[in-house]
């Protein structure tokens, strides 16, 4: 038998506790929404007319690393 039962707290301390900084930290981390990348991107067909073959680059790379 236990010296002291999970149910019977002790109601004589803090009755606010905190929570440790890191299991804070953490609950906050999956309380945020995850949120799709915003970047603007560029749609180009590689293909032809007839066959659509598009890529989605983001817009705000430079000309020369599109390529």
């Amino acid at each position: 038998k236990f010296e002291f039962p999970i149910n019977q707290a002790d109601e004589d301390g803090e009755s606010d506790h905190e929570l440790p900084e890191e299991l804070a930290r953490l609950l906050e981390q999956e309380s945020k929404e995850i949120q799709p990348n915003q970047e603007p991107v560029e749609v180009i067909n590689l293909g032809t007319e007839d066959d659509v073959r598009e890529v989605k680059i983001g817009a705000s790379l430079e000309a020369k690393e599109r390529k």
